[in-house]
């Protein structure tokens, strides 16, 4: 029971494993647990040899894994913010444009006299066609602007981190495996398991600017 005990807690521990990456993480460690209760129940003198050896690998496979993630997401987070910060001009425009077009028509309805009155309101209305014209055309390209690059950047993340779960589950399916080796009978491990697997860099998006 410490065998498996370990190993759900190693996994579990780290809350950073993508919900697409689980059905298989969960398979392959599945089989591994399986047979490394069986090795355990087989050879129990070998527990105390293998397991403090690939304890140490496995959880530094899973710091790893889980800083390598977390920095996709904080790339694509500073990201957003940067897009955010880049449209914040235009943000503005936008919503002066908006105001002063409801002013126009707000300064109309107080005037009492009916002939200055609709005079108002026709004067209001017609140069509110072309700031409307002017604030629709900046909205959307704008709009389009930040659709675009919020799709780059979603991609990016999502390559990123898929990138980030591949390269862990494959460190940490062979980290087990040996372990069930070790504990099968096979050769002793090492004084030190220090595993050389290199995660990928997470993508630096270039600057843009609108």
């Amino acid at each position: 029971m410490w065998a498996i005990t370990f190993i759900v807690l190693a996994v579990a521990s780290q809350g950073a494993l993508s919900f697409n990456a689980l059905p298989l993480a969960h398979r392959q460690l599945a089989n591994i647990m399986l047979k490394t209760s069986v090795s355990m129940n087989e050879h129990p003198e070998r527990n105390v040899l293998c397991f403090p050896i690939y304890s140490q690998g496995i959880a530094e496979a899973n710091e790893r894994y889980e800083e390598t993630y977390n920095e996709c997401l904080d790339i694509a987070l500073n990201a957003e913010k940067t897009v955010e910060s880049e449209v914040a001009k235009d943000r503005s425009n936008v919503y002066q444009q908006g105001e002063d077009i409801c002013s126009s028509f707000q300064g109309c309805s107080k005037i009492e006299s009916s002939a200055d009155y609709f005079q108002c309101y026709h004067n209001a209305a017609g140069s509110s066609l072309t700031n409307s014209l002017e604030m629709q055309t900046l909205a959307k390209s704008t709009m389009q602007y930040i659709q675009l690059r919020y799709q780059t950047i979603e991609y990016d993340k999502n390559y990123c981190t898929n990138k980030s779960t591949d390269t862990y589950i494959k460190e940490s399916t062979n980290l087990y495996s040996q372990l069930e080796q070790c504990l099968a009978g096979g050769a002793p491990p090492p004084s030190t398991t220090t595993s050389t697997t290199t995660f990928p860099t997470p993508p630096q998006p270039e600057s843009e600017f609108h």
